[in-house]
């Protein structure tokens, strides 16, 4: 697929959240630290606006790739939310860094198809 950035605000922006929800989606990995969905959300929702209304080849053929990072955030969230102690236990920390690791794959297949690595 070719993209072309040149002038394409909207697509220099979704390339942009690709690149925070990496990082986003590597340090909750690392660290384990649940606050960062917070972030992690408001990256997710506008990456989602902007490639659910998109109609150019650069947002349709992602499409799989984007609806695994989208339900994939929303089993973490889930998982994180149905989980009745205050710290997560073994089967939901183990599941939720599984949805990370789809979220991170998906994110990488997508940085690829735009020949960015």
């Amino acid at each position: 697929m070719a993209t072309d950035l040149v002038g394409n605000v909207q697509l220099q922006r979704f390339i942009q959240l690709l690149a925070d929800l990496n990082h986003q989606t590597v340090s909750i990995i690392k660290t384990g630290d649940t606050k960062i969905l917070t972030e992690m959300n408001a990256t997710v929702e506008e990456m989602y606006a902007i490639q659910h209304n998109g109609t150019e080849e650069a947002y349709t053929a992602i499409e799989e790739d984007a609806q695994i990072i989208y339900k994939n955030f929303n089993a973490v969230v889930t998982m994180v939310n149905s989980n009745e102690k205050a710290t997560g236990d073994k089967i939901t920390s183990a599941a939720v860094k599984k949805f990370l690791h789809n979220i991170f794959d998906a994110n990488v297949r997508i940085v690829l198809a735009y020949g960015l690595a």
